[in-house]
This record gives C-alpha cells, structure tokens and sequence, in this order.
C-alpha cells in the first residue's frame, strides 16, 4: 500500500523575488498593510477583552465601596436602642418653630413661596408625628439647592420626600419647584404629658 505525501512547494528566496516581482512595489506595500491590519485586530480584540474585564471589576469594586460606605453610615448615625432614636427625635412642641425656621430659610435665601400647605399625622402608639409640607417656591437653581441643602443641615429630623422642577421656557433664569417636606417629631405618651 502507498501512502502519498502532499508536498507543498518549497519557499525559497528565488521564488519570493519572483512572487516580489509580480505584485510589485504597491502590491508589497497592500501585502504588508494586510499584515499589519490582521495583526491589530487581534490585538484590538484582545485589548478589547481585558477593557470590559476590567471594567466590570471597576462596576463591582464601586458597588462593594457603595455597600461598604453606606454599612458605615448606618452603623456610625443608628442609636443603639429605638428609644435612643426615638429620644433624639425633637419634640413635637417645637413644630410650629421648626416650620418658621425652614420658611424664613428660604426667604433669606431670595426664594418667592405663594403659599404653603401642611398636614400633620400622629401616630399615637409609635409617639411620632409627622407634619408634611408642601411649598412652592420659585427662584434660581443655586438659591434652590443652597436652601434644600441649608434646610436638611439644619434640622436632621426633616426629609425632602419629593422635588418637582420645571422651567417656563428653556432659556427662563427662574425655576418653578414644587417641595414636599416632612418634618418628624416625637409625642410624649399622654401620662408623662401631663404633670
């Protein structure tokens, strides 16, 4: 029995001069382009592997620091005891003089407010109140975050629970905002009320 070889014609450098010769100087040129391209695009892909790689290690270590920090924050800002943050609640006596305090907040703070709107909730059994605010207010964007943001410094027992924004026309200085506030207070059981 035969086996037959395939032989495969030898590259020697006679021939290579020949091939040289028959593509030219333009068609060596081409020739090497086509080499050159073919091996950036695997290197490309490559690269191309290891960005999203590392990428997705970015997206992973940013959601474990997300984590991370917001486990802190609640650590170090959670009393201990419901009772320790039910007692650092402020009294439901001071509400009245909280409101004027965010109020008179964003009137020095050149905000227009029309009128405002309140709705008090108690929870009895809790002892929490809540007083929901709704204000609407205009005036720039600066003046606007420096009040949401003066305001929650100010009183740690206050919420901003909603924010709507809009313009009267694209290129209108003024912002219209409507901000829906809660104030949280603590009530005193009706026996320790009462002396």
């Amino acid at each position: 029995m035969k086996i037959s070889t395939l032989t495969l014609p030898r590259l020697d450098a006679a021939a290579l001069r020949r091939g040289a010769r028959a593509l030219g100087w333009p068609g060596l040129i081409g020739l090497l382009a086509l080499l050159l391209a073919a091996a950036l695009c695997l290197v490309a892909a490559r690269w191309d592997g290891q960005a999203a790689q590392y990428q997705a290690q970015t997206e992973r270590l940013r959601q474990e620091l997300r984590l991370k920090r917001a486990a802190g924050l609640q650590q170090a800002q959670a009393p201990a005891t419901q009772a320790q943050w039910w007692q650092a609640l402020p009294a439901a006596t001071e509400r009245q003089q909280r409101l004027a305090d965010l109020l008179e907040m964003g009137l020095r703070l050149g905000l227009v407010s029309a009128r405002s709107e309140h709705r008090l909730s108690v929870d009895a059994a809790a002892g929490l109140e809540r007083l929901r605010v709704s204000m609407p207010v205009s005036g720039g964007y600066a003046q606007l975050r420096q009040f949401i943001a003066a305001a929650l410094q100010h009183d740690a027992a206050l919420s901003l629970d909603g924010l709507k924004l809009r313009r009267a026309s694209p290129q209108a200085a003024e912002l219209e905002a409507e901000l829906q506030w809660s104030l949280h207070s603590r009530v005193e059981p009706a026996s320790e009320a009462r002396p």
